[in-house]
């Protein structure tokens, strides 16, 4: 019998995003992401590998896109998440001239880099 796992979190974007494999843009606004995962057996520590990655988009009054659910690939999610902020931070530090990074921003970059993404926290998005 194999064990799996869930895990939900609700993202918010400020900016609309795209993902890879998705002819369309998605709005701003909040969006669940719930990943299921199941036990790797035989290990001597507790491991997980990733079954699979939905998307449920939160409906707000006046989005154009009905509420549906999504598969999506968790690096590319990652990576959408990364530019909103990016955006975010270079709206908000454009007085200041200084750029700054918030611990989730290095998370996400430091996940991305430990499954083989090479991210540039300074890159252009």
């Amino acid at each position: 019998m194999t064990t799996t796992r869930i895990t939900q979190k609700t993202y918010e974007f400020l900016y609309p995003f795209n993902l890879a494999g998705f002819d369309l843009s998605f709005p701003p606004g909040y969006y669940n992401v719930e990943t299921e995962e199941e036990i790797l057996e035989g290990l001597s520590f507790v491991g997980f590998k990733r079954i699979s990655t939905t998307m449920y988009m939160i409906r707000k009054p006046g989005t154009v896109i009905e509420p549906k659910t999504f598969n999506i690939d968790p690096r590319d999610f990652d990576i959408a998440v990364l530019r909103d902020r990016h955006q975010c931070s270079e709206h908000q530090d454009t007085r200041s001239g200084k750029t700054t990074m918030s611990k989730v921003d290095r998370q996400a970059i430091e996940r991305s880099e430990n499954e083989g993404m090479s991210v540039s926290p300074r890159a252009p998005f």
